[in-house]
């Protein structure tokens, strides 16, 4: 009679695993591709969501954690940072351990699924460092700790000294990173960071190592031999002020500086050593000739270091051989000999006029500047950039320039004269002139309309090669004259030039200036010599073989010769003026 109620039971035991079983296969099937009942990352309920949508409620539910700020107090330094500088959710991995979160034994899915209430699966979100963004915190952090100093050794004389090393302390970066982890994962507020002792690169022992090297080094002198010819010796005291301790990785080596070497064995090697020269154009006549370059021989620096550690080391009796070797002219034969550089293409002679010893020699200077200047196929001329600023510093003597209708004194006065001489040989050239500006005044000694200025941060000429081979600049001049001479390769070239009237006439006005280095309040007239101001039209055609290449004009506008009236700092001008510079 007892075997009733154990059969009864069995019977429910069997009927609630199959009615389990069978519950188990139809919600199995309705979650296979999505999150389990009761799965949640930081906080987000992801039950019954596919990897799309699971990943999209991890960013949201990341987004206020990762921009909250944390605390971070570290070595007594506390600043505040927001996580999400260093740290992303990397969700689409996350979301995939959300969907693999309950799905172990089948029992236990089957009490997953059968639950009415199932129980909450919080899943770890995964975080993915920022590596450049971390990596710059840190270096900041580690500021804040105890720098490891690496062992070193100088030299007291011929003694070698050691400087103990001393161990330091860097973050540990794995602690800190699985704090942050834990903070974006948990809401804690302050992260307390880490850190571990940091070795130095070079130990003590290394540096001990280098100073019983060093001692043996300087333990005599070294004879220097080359070719077999003895040259000399260096004593303890000469090599003492070549010899480095350089780490390598964890060592420090013993090594001869290069250059320090090179200032001592030099004057040993000096009838053997022979300078590079290098290839030249040298115009004569209507022709360029090409001197070649040649090469030289000089000391080998790094060589001959080696040589003097090797004897030093015992390893060729404190004998160094000394090494030479060939050196390259910098210009090369072959450098000059591919811009195609053989004739003369144009001349231009300007005359200097009435001009004082230090206008002369401002002239001379700028034109010494230019010359041998090269300019390569489809590259640009600058007057600025070649003759550079106009100063006393650079030679530069007081001159005069025109500034309104004023000539004032100017260091570096005649610089006009050498920019309008050489945008003539450009013009005749028939190259594209880029940038050009004429005299605020008409100055007859210049060609009417092709005159040129320019200033230091100011108006400039700019010319471009356009030729197919190079363009040397060349100089002669004398205390009347100078000359730019353009040398290339001709390529039929032929330019026409023609000057229009004169029109648009100004008559002179009364101009007004301040000058701020007059006496306050002070008025004073200077006087102009009446001439009108006018413009004027030059044409240009530019012929190759025949055929026209370029038609250009260029257009002056000259102001009139008027009288100035110049007042003092607190001066009135009653209309519009301009301001000198100051003395």
């Amino acid at each position: 009679m007892r075997l009733r109620p154990v059969l009864f039971t069995l019977f429910l035991l069997v009927a609630a695993a199959g009615l389990a079983a069978g519950v188990y296969v139809l919600r199995g099937h309705m979650y296979a591709h999505e999150a389990l009942p009761g799965v949640r990352v930081l906080g987000a309920d992801l039950s019954g969501s596919g990897a799309t949508e699971a990943a999209a409620r991890i960013e949201r539910a990341a987004a206020p954690r990762l921009t909250a700020p944390v605390t971070v107090v570290a070595a007594g330094h506390t600043l505040a940072l927001v996580p999400g500088t260093v740290l992303r959710v990397d969700a689409a991995a996350t979301a995939a351990a959300a969907l693999q979160a309950g799905r172990g034994s089948a029992v236990s899915r089957s009490l997953a699924l059968l639950s009415p209430r199932p129980a909450s699966r919080d899943v770890a979100p995964v975080f993915v460092l920022r590596r450049k963004a971390a990596g710059a915190l840190f270096a900041r952090l580690d500021g804040y700790g105890r720098p490891s100093t690496s062992a070193t050794v100088t030299l007291d004389g011929l003694q070698p000294v050691v400087h103990p090393a001393r161990a330091g302390t860097r973050v540990d970066q794995r602690a800190f990173v699985d704090a942050l982890d834990r903070h974006v994962a948990t809401g804690h507020s302050t992260i307390v960071v880490r850190y571990r002792r940091a070795d130095p690169p070079v130990g003590t022992d290394a540096a001990n190592a280098a100073a019983a090297q060093a001692r043996s080094v300087l333990s005599g002198p070294v004879q220097l031999r080359y070719a077999g010819t003895a040259l000399g010796s260096l004593g303890p005291d000469r090599l003492a002020t070549m010899l480095r301790f350089e780490p390598r990785g964890a060592a420090l080596a013993t090594a001869f500086a290069p250059a320090a070497v090179a200032d001592a064995v030099r004057p040993f090697v000096r009838p053997w050593r022979r300078k590079a020269v290098n290839a030249r154009l040298a115009p004569d006549g209507t022709r360029v000739r090409l001197v070649p370059a040649r090469p030289g021989n000089d000391l080998d620096p790094a060589a001959t270091a080696s040589a003097l550690a090797a004897a030093t080391y015992g390893r060729t009796g404190r004998i160094a051989d000394v090494t030479l070797a060939p050196v390259q002219p910098k210009v090369t034969t072959e450098s000059l000999r591919e811009l195609g550089i053989t004739r003369k293409l144009v001349s231009f002679t300007t005359d200097m006029g009435v001009s004082s010893s230090n206008r002369i020699h401002n002239v001379h200077l700028m034109a010494d500047f230019i010359d041998g200047t090269i300019i390569r196929p489809g590259r640009e001329f600058s007057f600025n950039k070649v003759v550079g600023p106009r100063t006393a510093a650079r030679g530069f003597l007081e001159g005069q320039e025109i500034i309104g209708s004023l000539v004032l004194p100017s260091i570096g006065g005649g610089v006009c004269q050498t920019a309008t001489t050489l945008f003539n040989d450009a013009f005749e050239t028939g190259l594209p002139i880029l940038e050009r500006t004429n005299h605020n005044l008409y100055l007859s000694h210049y060609p009417l309309g092709r005159d040129a200025t320019v200033a230091w941060g100011g108006p400039d000429l700019v010319f471009r090669n356009d030729l197919r081979h190079g363009i040397l600049i060349t100089t002669s001049y004398t205390d009347q004259t100078l000359t730019f001479t353009f040398w290339g390769t001709p390529q039929g070239r032929r330019v026409v030039a023609e000057t229009g009237p004169k029109f648009g006439f100004t008559a002179p006005t009364m101009n007004y200036a301040i000058d701020p280095s007059a006496p306050a309040g002070s008025v004073k007239v200077v006087a102009g010599s009446g001439a009108e101001g006018f413009s004027v039209t030059v044409q240009r055609t530019v012929f190759e073989h025949g055929k026209v290449v370029r038609r250009d004009s260029f257009r002056s506008t000259y102001i009139p010769d008027a009288s100035t009236t110049v007042y003092g700092p607190g001066g009135h001008p009653p209309g519009p003026y301009f301001v000198l510079p100051r003395v």
